[in-house]
């Protein structure tokens, strides 16, 4: 959540702490554990070169594409991958391989409801293979947009009792931000990407400009992805280029 930059400068003033050091949006629980590591790696980022802590390099657990973005995105094609080749989950057998479902449509907000029946689409897709408690994230940028896709899930007819689920437990474990999901993995991701409409660009350079976003989204997968949007919107604007570079048109 952004904070106005007015009380960002405030409160690095009240505590006599350097802003970019300390405080977000320069500054993070990482950079703060990177600034205290004796040990230093670089990498060159988008502006210059950036010194981390020791970098875990060695990658186990996306397949490709993931693996690749998340590399290019975040870790200047240093990390080595070594996650083994299992066979495709029940996810991958419904849904095939990872690719980018492209949207064109208006939009009021950043949520856009084109972009959320595609979701739906694949969600009954799954449901009529007999997928059952699918291990699946469906991950956004923005808040909005992850507060209607739960909302215009929870109002699919049958959906749950289909994939076997639990639904308020579903929509609140497996629908959101990308926030919610650091940390954790899933067989397949859905992102979706929200802010199809010219007048978003602002939005558009938030969510890509920086790699945290993308990389979170694209990583928690472990065996497919399924990027939902605008890809006019998206691939012309920092790090959504690497990620439409990577992903072939899917219907």
């Amino acid at each position: 959540v952004s904070l106005p930059q007015r009380l960002i400068v405030e409160v690095a003033n009240y505590f006599g702490v350097t802003q970019a050091q300390w405080l977000a949006p320069e500054a993070s629980i990482q950079t703060l554990a990177d600034d205290a590591s004796r040990l230093r790696a670089e990498f060159h980022a988008d502006v210059g070169v950036r010194e981390v802590g020791i970098p875990l390099l060695v990658h186990r657990r996306c397949q490709e594409p993931m693996f690749g973005i998340s590399n290019r995105v975040a870790y200047d094609g240093q990390m080595v991958h070594a996650a083994g080749q299992p066979k495709p989950g029940p996810v991958a057998r419904a849904l095939g391989a990872s690719g980018w479902i492209d949207v064109t449509a208006s939009a009021q907000s950043k949520w856009c409801p084109a972009e959320g029946e595609a979701v739906i689409h694949l969600l009954n897709k799954l449901a009529t293979a007999g997928v059952q408690e699918p291990d699946i994230y469906i991950i956004t940028p923005f808040r909005i947009v992850a507060n209607e896709l739960r909302r215009r899930i929870e109002h699919e007819s049958g959906l749950f009792q289909r994939l076997g689920v639990d639904g308020d437990e579903w929509l609140r474990d497996r629908v959101g931000t990308f926030h919610t999901f650091q940390g954790k993995e899933a067989e397949a991701v859905i992102a979706v990407l929200g802010a199809p409409m010219v007048a978003q660009q602002g939005a558009r350079r938030w969510a890509a400009s920086t790699p945290n976003i993308f990389n979170v989204m694209v990583s928690r997968a472990k065996q497919t992805i399924y990027v939902v949007g605008s890809r006019a919107a998206w691939s012309t604007v920092g790090h959504g280029r690497s990620v439409a570079g990577s992903l072939p048109p899917k219907t």
